[in-house]
């Protein structure tokens, strides 16, 4: 084993749980979700809706509203699969939504000072629902997803 192990400077650093759409991983701040779930096959559609609010589903006894923003962002298809799964956040406002993914993968520690901004790099999500990205240490890019701006209850009427 070689013990020279990159220092990590914590200060600036926030654990990000990361999950796919599409091609592409993003990732969302860790104390913002509240839960992982498998998708639910018991979701309340809601009528006159957009096809990408899924509907409600009874989580501990809190409602919560079930997004596929694959749909919303034309990332993916939409397919429900064994991998298909439900991430839940409380927003700032406390309410708790779900946002359907198409795998969650793990969480990863990310030094924030280093984040680019997504104008440069082009992506399938508009940039203003985008907080900006990172390049891992495996080249990979890992786009950070502003989540707030994501299930803004003002997105939720269009």
């Amino acid at each position: 084993m070689d013990n020279e192990e990159k220092v990590i400077d914590y200060v600036n650093t926030s654990e990000f749980m990361t999950f796919e759409l599409g091609a592409m991983k993003y990732a969302i701040e860790l104390p913002k979700i509240r839960e992982i779930l498998t998708y639910p096959d018991n979701i309340t559609p809601l009528p006159n809706t957009s096809d990408w609010v899924k509907g409600l589903i009874n989580l501990r006894g809190e409602v919560v509203p079930i997004l596929d923003i694959r749909l919303k962002f034309n990332t993916s298809e939409g397919t429900y699969d064994e991998n298909t799964s439900v991430i839940a956040v409380i927003t700032e406002d406390k309410r708790m939504v779900g946002i359907i993914v198409d795998l969650v993968d793990d969480v990863q520690r990310l030094d924030t000072s280093t984040l680019a901004p997504v104008s440069e790099m082009g992506s399938a999500i508009p940039s203003k629902y985008l907080k900006g990205y990172v390049r891992l240490d495996n080249n990979e890019m890992l786009v950070i997803m502003d989540i707030e701006r994501v299930v803004d209850k003002e997105e939720l009427k269009d």
